[in-house]
């Protein structure tokens, strides 16, 4: 088995993605496709992941992966979910004063499940609906799980993710009004840390950053 494990690199402004292919010592049941069975529900999939996840983790890979040691996985336990929704290019720079920002919102059909160890966000895993059921499909992403737990405060909040711009906020409704909290200091957006603000100021200031973007890495 051939499992994607993903890490986050902290670049100037956000974490670029990048992934490592490794070999799996850790053989869960697969389905006709070879990949891993479905899992009926949400939950069922983040804890099969944890299971995998806890095979792969090693003493080579440990502290890639947001772990102090090894043994730290044993002790590993899932948090609350926050589910993903995206922010496509094409749609931020159509957003005008009078676009309602909630129709910019797409519904990823992930969730990204924070993995604590000992009450700290070491990593987290991400988990991923398909036709057939959820499966898990992300493992290590530490810099970002810490970065939105850190400003949730609400069992309601979601993650909202610009690809383009690789940026990440956490969202809220309140009182029917989208928020969005930027996660890091970015001089691209001139948005304060950690700050619930109006949606339209935020995507605002994203499309002004999007204008003649060309599509390269950032």
């Amino acid at each position: 088995m051939r499992t994607f494990i993903c890490a986050l690199a902290i670049a100037a402004a956000f974490p670029i993605l990048g992934c490592k292919n490794m070999s799996s010592p850790f053989n869960p049941s697969r389905d006709a496709t070879g990949q891993p069975a479905p899992s009926a529900t949400q939950a069922m999939a983040a804890q099969a992941g944890l299971t995998t996840f806890q095979g792969l983790v090693d003493a080579k890979n440990h502290a890639a992966l947001g772990f102090t040691s090894p043994e730290d996985v044993r002790r590993a336990r899932l948090a609350e979910p926050m589910p993903i929704f995206l922010i496509r290019l094409d749609a931020l720079q159509r957003f005008t004063e009078e676009t309602n920002p909630d129709t910019l919102l797409m519904d990823a059909r992930r969730a990204l499940y924070p993995v604590e160890v000992d009450q700290r966000i070491a990593t987290s895993l991400t988990v991923t609906q398909h036709d057939d059921g959820w499966r898990a499909t992300d493992f290590g992403n530490s810099a970002v799980a810490r970065a939105v737990t850190r400003f949730r405060s609400d069992p309601g909040d979601f993650i909202v993710h610009v690809p383009a711009l690789k940026a990440y906020f956490v969202g809220r409704r309140t009182e029917g009004r989208l928020t969005l909290t930027p996660v890091m200091e970015d001089p691209r957006f001139g948005l304060p840390a950690g700050e619930a603000l109006p949606a339209e100021r935020v995507l605002a200031a994203l499309k002004e950053a999007a204008q003649g973007y060309n599509g390269l890495p950032q």
